[in-house]
């Protein structure tokens, strides 16, 4: 006899209910879960299932752990997919080390940033300020270095904000009792200086025309670096190039640079390079004596100057604006030498006569380059300056040509020579109509 099952009254099983998760087979093991026991990871401040949101944090000093891969889980097996996204999210945890760096690094960068705004310029208390900051990254393995290299102002270094924001040198004998300039302090901390850092300084200078303190940089090894080969052929007490830059009275954008070249003959034999770099009428200008390089031959349509031949070039640089110019570059003739070959002990020691008027040296006038364009002057780009800067080689007169001799009229005994260049920013009429002679 079958006696049909009728279903309980209480019993909370409906008549079709489904198998039991013990008759499931091993194909679908891994992809139904327990309702109950719901796994996720838990987020940094997140305390244990129904915890408060203020609950203690974890101590996640060793790394943070997901249940998802913990051996004690109650979840079945995972697919690769699951694992993945595990694996994904504790590549991006932090550990308390960490955590502490980042926290430095942006109290430190919190602090310099006071320090430029409230324009601390030759203030105790700022370089207070930065050497606290310098011993907490050094007691933290923190580089105080980067982080004042660090673009972290408005796009830009602190240096750079130093710079814009500092006063001109006729106004810093006001504050020569405070201290150290702030400038001076924050280069200190920032060495070695990385290539954007230079340009970032560049820019900031140029931004305020501050021409004298732009060639101050020039001098530093880590803003303008010596090439090797200037190292070696006149060691590290090398003399600096020298650069006067003057505004001439007028409203054509008139001004004058004076030159002092050290070893000239030299370095252009040796080196074959010797670049000038000033700021004059809100541009930043770069006059080379150069000995000029194969031509490229891919740029058959830019006049390129015969290989060997010694060159001056005048171009813009950085974000210069572009300007017509008309200039002329003066090579003054140097001063008689009191040890000057042609003494009278010459003959005995070249064995011919030298005429009594030749026993000192003759008067050279003075050496005239004009340097024009009558296209506007664009400023380089990437150190390209085939087709953008104004080039003359010296082999085009006869004086020029003499440059390359030792015993030239225009190389004083000291082995400097000296030029002037002077400058209108406006259009060129003809070649005869030189403003500037």
């Amino acid at each position: 006899m079958i006696i049909d099952k009728h279903s309980l009254p209480d019993d909370p099983m409906p008549a079709e209910a489904p198998p039991s998760y013990d008759t499931l087979g091993s194909s679908t093991s891994g992809r139904l879960y327990p309702a109950e026991k719901s796994h996720r990871p838990q987020g940094p401040f997140a305390g244990p299932s129904g915890s408060s949101p203020l609950s203690p944090p974890i101590n996640y000093s060793g790394g943070l752990k997901s249940p998802a891969l913990s051996e004690s889980s109650s979840l079945g097996p995972t697919n690769d997919k699951g694992k993945g996204r595990a694996v994904a999210w504790l590549k991006f945890s932090e550990s308390a080390q960490e955590r502490k760096s980042r926290e430095i690094r942006s109290t430190i960068l919190g602090l310099v940033r006071d320090v430029i705004q409230e324009h601390l310029s030759s203030s105790q208390a700022a370089v207070g300020i930065l050497q606290s900051c310098a011993d907490v990254c050094s007691a933290n393995s923190i580089s105080f270095s980067a982080l004042v290299q660090e673009k972290s102002i408005e796009n830009h270094t602190p240096l750079y904000w130093a710079i814009v924001k500092r006063l001109p040198d006729e106004h810093q004998e006001v504050e020569e009792h405070h201290g150290a300039d702030l400038l001076s302090a924050l280069l200190s901390y920032a060495s070695p200086m990385n290539p954007d850092t230079v340009v970032e300084l560049r820019a900031a200078c140029l931004a305020t025309s501050d021409q004298t303190l732009f060639q101050r940089l020039r001098q530093s090894p880590g803003f303008a670096p010596v090439s090797g080969v200037d190292q070696v052929l006149l060691g590290v007490s090398m003399l600096p190039d020298e650069v006067a830059v003057e505004e001439l009275p007028g409203d054509a954008g008139g001004f004058a640079a004076n030159f002092v070249i050290p070893h000239f003959i030299k370095r252009m034999t040796v080196a074959k390079e010797i670049e000038l770099e000033f700021i004059a009428r809100s541009r930043m200008w770069s006059l080379v004596f150069y000995v000029a390089p194969e031509p490229k031959r891919n740029m058959p349509h830019v006049s390129q100057p015969v290989a060997g031949s010694w060159c001056i070039r005048l171009a813009l640089v950085e974000s210069s604006p572009p300007t017509y110019i008309d200039s002329l570059l003066t090579i003054i003739p140097a001063q008689p030498s009191k040890a000057s070959p042609l003494t009278p002990s010459s003959p005995k020691r070249l064995g011919f006569r030298v005429p009594s008027d030749a026993s000192q040296k003759l008067d050279e006038p003075p050496l005239s380059i004009r340097l024009l364009s009558r296209d506007q002057l664009q400023a380089i780009k990437n150190g390209n300056y085939l087709g953008k800067g104004i080039v003359h080689a010296l082999e085009t007169s006869a004086s020029g040509a003499n440059l390359q001799y030792g015993n030239s009229q225009y190389i004083g005994p000291d082995e400097k020579l000296k030029a002037r260049f002077e400058a209108r920013l406006e259009k060129p009429k003809n070649d005869s109509d030189c403003i500037i002679c």
